[in-house]
């Protein structure tokens, strides 16, 4: 497998897409794990939601934690749960079918009894389509579906997780709602930390650059501000939830490539969705309109993970932080890094 890969630079780069990398001139760019880091906001978000809603709304004390990172990590390799709010409700929904497929009384045993989840999204869901094919799925085999469905409410989870990002400060800009559930002025969202150095938007400036996210366009503008990029970077090169695109659909490619005129682009993202967003689009044109790169995090596990997910897929570049992927494309740019295969 890594006989096929280069490693420069730290970064795992495919030997038979290296010579396209002097030939991009579009550069997009995925927000979540890219340019922010979310384990301390969407993946909160998560883990707050599943508590909040078994302690709160199903009055079920829950003294075990049913939403780990590892899981998290689990659902976003498969493809199809790259909306963190339908993952949280993914969460949900198959702890309560355990609990009522398997008769299990107390959520204290959630975990430790079969079926693991991690099982259960190998089995079931490895194939993506996420949340409408797991509600299919529990719909046709669950035993007794109506005892599930019925205290299973999937718009009052989206609301709650909403509430926990946002907080009373943002909810209102983001969503067009007050708070009903979270009563906290400031949400996770504040805890969101910047990923991208500033000192290389320079040299990304040389490119177009466009944004390909899941976030809402309020929730995006607030990043990009945050990172100093609202100002410079078009309103037409942006393209959010707001336009009904969800990956791995690649519309959002396909807009921005012919806004920009783009021969050769490259799409940095760190999930499945992503990668698949750009297998979709090379698969249409049936020739390489955009590299993919895969952004692994600095956590060791989550590191190995990727690369043992991504690296036999055939990712074209592969490292811990965006900032690793764009020094490369500067050195092969300006001509400090020569490769030979």
């Amino acid at each position: 497998m890594l006989d096929n890969y280069l490693f420069l630079k730290n970064v795992f780069l495919k030997k038979e897409s290296s010579h396209l990398l002097t030939r991009i001139d579009t550069i997009v760019f995925d927000i979540d794990g890219v340019l922010v880091n979310v384990d301390s906001s969407y993946y909160q978000t998560i883990k707050d939601t599943v508590k909040f809603y078994f302690e709160n709304i199903l009055k079920m004390p829950l003294p075990a934690e049913l939403a780990e990172k590892e899981v998290i990590l689990k659902f976003k390799m498969i493809g199809g749960f790259n909306d963190d709010w339908e993952l949280c409700a993914a969460l949900i929904l198959f702890y309560l079918w355990k609990m009522k497929e398997y008769r299990i009384p107390l959520t204290v045993d959630l975990l430790s009894k079969p079926p693991l989840i991690s099982n259960f999204i190998e089995e079931h869901l490895a194939d993506g389509g996420g949340l409408p094919t797991m509600v299919r799925w529990l719909k046709d085999r669950a035993t007794h579906p109506e005892e599930i469905f019925s205290i299973w409410n999937q718009e009052q989870i989206f609301q709650i997780a909403k509430e926990f990002y946002a907080g009373e400060q943002y909810c209102y800009d983001f969503y067009h709602f007050h708070p009903d559930y979270i009563k906290k002025a400031e949400g996770n969202i504040a805890r969101e930390t910047t990923l991208f150095e500033p000192e290389l938007v320079n040299f990304i400036k040389k490119y177009h650059i466009g944004i390909f996210t899941g976030r809402s366009g309020p929730e995006t503008a607030y990043v990009l501000k945050k990172i100093g990029w609202l100002n410079w970077l078009l309103p037409e090169s942006i393209i959010t939830f707001d336009h009904n695109i969800k990956k791995p659909s690649f519309s959002g490619l396909e807009i921005l490539s012919d806004r920009f005129q783009s021969e050769t682009g490259l799409y940095i993202g760190d999930t499945m969705d992503d990668f698949l967003t750009v297998q979709n689009i090379n698969k249409k044109f049936q020739v390489t309109k955009y590299l993919s790169a895969i952004i692994t995090g600095q956590n060791l596990r989550e590191k190995r993970e990727k690369e043992g997910v991504f690296l036999p897929k055939g990712v074209d570049l592969l490292g811990e932080n965006v900032n690793e992927v764009v020094r490369l494309l500067a050195d092969i740019y300006d001509g400090r890094e020569y490769i030979t295969q």
